[in-house]
Protein backbone atom coordinates (compact mmCIF):
# COMPACT_ATOMS: atom_id res chain seq x y z
CA UNK A 1 0.00 0.00 0.00
CA UNK A 2 1.41 3.44 -0.86
CA UNK A 3 2.28 5.77 1.98
CA UNK A 4 2.44 9.52 2.58
CA UNK A 5 4.65 11.47 4.95
CA UNK A 6 3.11 14.07 7.23
CA UNK A 7 4.56 16.53 9.72
CA UNK A 8 3.17 16.93 13.21
CA UNK A 9 4.34 19.02 16.13
CA UNK A 10 6.30 17.25 18.84
CA UNK A 11 3.58 17.69 21.47
CA UNK A 12 1.06 16.04 19.13
CA UNK A 13 3.52 13.22 18.49
CA UNK A 14 3.85 12.64 22.24
CA UNK A 15 0.07 12.58 22.67
CA UNK A 16 -0.34 10.14 19.80
CA UNK A 17 2.44 7.95 21.19
CA UNK A 18 0.49 7.63 24.48
CA UNK A 19 -2.39 6.02 22.56
CA UNK A 20 -0.12 3.58 20.74
CA UNK A 21 -0.27 -0.03 21.87
CA UNK A 22 2.86 -2.16 22.00
CA UNK A 23 3.84 -3.21 18.48
CA UNK A 24 1.35 -0.81 16.88
CA UNK A 25 2.53 1.55 14.14
CA UNK A 26 1.50 5.20 14.14
CA UNK A 27 -0.62 4.51 11.05
CA UNK A 28 -2.44 1.76 12.93
CA UNK A 29 -3.09 3.91 15.99
CA UNK A 30 -4.35 6.81 13.84
CA UNK A 31 -6.68 4.45 11.94
CA UNK A 32 -7.92 2.88 15.19
CA UNK A 33 -8.65 6.27 16.70
CA UNK A 34 -10.32 7.61 13.56
CA UNK A 35 -12.48 4.48 13.21
CA UNK A 36 -13.67 4.86 16.78
CA UNK A 37 -17.13 6.36 17.05
CA UNK A 38 -16.55 7.52 20.61
CA UNK A 39 -16.49 11.26 21.13
CA UNK A 40 -14.01 11.59 23.99
CA UNK A 41 -15.36 15.02 24.88
CA UNK A 42 -18.70 13.39 25.73
CA UNK A 43 -16.88 11.35 28.36
CA UNK A 44 -14.92 14.23 29.89
CA UNK A 45 -15.69 14.55 33.58
CA UNK A 46 -18.03 11.55 33.66
CA UNK A 47 -16.14 9.91 36.56
CA UNK A 48 -16.63 13.02 38.68
CA UNK A 49 -20.37 12.31 38.75
CA UNK A 50 -19.89 8.88 40.37
CA UNK A 51 -19.59 8.88 44.17
CA UNK A 52 -16.50 7.09 45.56
CA UNK A 53 -15.10 6.44 42.08
CA UNK A 54 -11.43 6.84 43.09
CA UNK A 55 -10.73 3.11 43.76
CA UNK A 56 -12.27 2.15 40.41
CA UNK A 57 -10.29 4.84 38.59
CA UNK A 58 -7.04 3.55 40.11
CA UNK A 59 -7.81 -0.01 38.95
CA UNK A 60 -8.64 1.21 35.44
CA UNK A 61 -5.44 3.30 35.24
CA UNK A 62 -3.32 0.31 36.34
CA UNK A 63 -5.07 -1.96 33.84
CA UNK A 64 -4.57 0.49 30.97
CA UNK A 65 -0.89 0.80 31.91
CA UNK A 66 -0.54 -3.00 31.83
CA UNK A 67 -2.23 -3.14 28.43
CA UNK A 68 0.15 -0.56 27.00
CA UNK A 69 3.15 -2.49 28.33
CA UNK A 70 1.94 -5.95 27.32
CA UNK A 71 1.67 -7.72 24.00
CA UNK A 72 -2.10 -7.77 24.51
CA UNK A 73 -1.83 -11.21 26.07
CA UNK A 74 -4.18 -12.27 28.84
CA UNK A 75 -4.23 -9.61 31.54
CA UNK A 76 -5.31 -10.33 35.10
CA UNK A 77 -7.60 -7.47 36.00
CA UNK A 78 -7.53 -8.05 39.74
Amino acid sequence: MPSKSISIKEDVYKQLDKFRLKGESFSQVIKRLLDSNVNLMDLAGAWAKIPDAEPAIEIIEKTVEKIHKSKLEEIKLI
